[in-house]
């Protein structure tokens, strides 16, 4: 995050407090929505980091919460989806009426051929196996970053700017797979982000991979709250950054 005349100690207790508040539930009760595991699978095992792969991949302008509950449910009902292997011999149209069965995707068509493209990619590439793709670059969040830009046909969406650093970072955080540099690759902000940054006083069109979930959490279920006429926000007393906030900061009066 960039700033206007705003201090480097102000802006990293403004991220300490934001990434505090994303790990333990402290947006209105929220938490990290990719973080939660379906029944039965195992945080880092293959089979999980598919599951992330694959919902990153259709993320773009969702809303996270409603998108990550819908995605475990689908796995909770129809594990096969999220199995490479089977993607790469599906064809995208057997796939739709699967997919929105709970609502993970809502452009059938064009989702459930990237979703088919990105399994079928993770088969030709890796074996089908994420961890793999993973460790031919080295475990580092530039050079797989780089690789997906270099393969945008192979993996469409997924190589997106946004989407891509994304995914890097959810394997690191959600996945647990160690990627050197995973939470510092930039990403251009959402619409949700720039209105929480505009809020704070925050400058730039990109943040960090760290902050770019808990700033769009806090745009999405914090900040849309106040009307655009009213001058404090409804919900400062609950938000873990109001007294950085134009909006929810109120000094003392004597």
């Amino acid at each position: 995050m960039g700033a206007w005349g705003m201090s480097t100690e102000r802006l990293e207790e403004m991220r300490r407090l934001l990434l505090a508040a994303y790990a333990e539930g402290g947006m209105w009760g929220i938490g990290a929505p990719e973080r939660p595991l379906p029944d039965g699978l195992a945080r880092g095992s293959e089979t999980h980091l598919a599951f992330l792969t694959l919902v990153f991949a259709i993320s773009g302008g969702r809303n996270p919460v409603q998108l990550w509950a819908a995605a475990r449910d689908t796995f909770q009902a129809d594990p096969e989806l999220f199995n490479p292997t089977f993607l790469a011999y599906a064809t995208p149209k057997m796939l739709i009426s699967r997919l929105t069965a709970y609502s993970l995707i809502r452009k059938p068509h064009s989702e459930s051929v990237v979703w088919q493209r990105i399994g079928q990619a993770l088969v030709m590439r890796a074996g089908g196996l994420v961890r793999q793709l993973v460790e031919a670059q080295g475990r580092e969040g530039n050079r797989l970053l780089a690789y997906l830009q270099q393969n945008k046909t192979t993996f469409p969406v997924l190589s997106g700017r946004q989407t891509a650093p994304r995914w890097i970072y959810g394997l690191a955080f959600a996945g647990d797979v160690e990627i050197t540099g995973a939470d510092g690759l930039p990403v251009p902000v959402s619409p949700a982000v720039r209105q929480a940054m505009r809020n704070l006083d925050v400058a730039g069109d990109r943040v960090t991979t760290a902050v770019f979930g808990p700033l769009d959490l806090l745009g999405r279920y914090g900040c849309r709250k106040r009307a655009q006429s009213a001058t404090l926000c409804p919900v400062a007393d609950s938000c873990p950054v109001a007294r950085f906030c134009r909006y929810g900061y109120q000094a003392e009066t004597l």
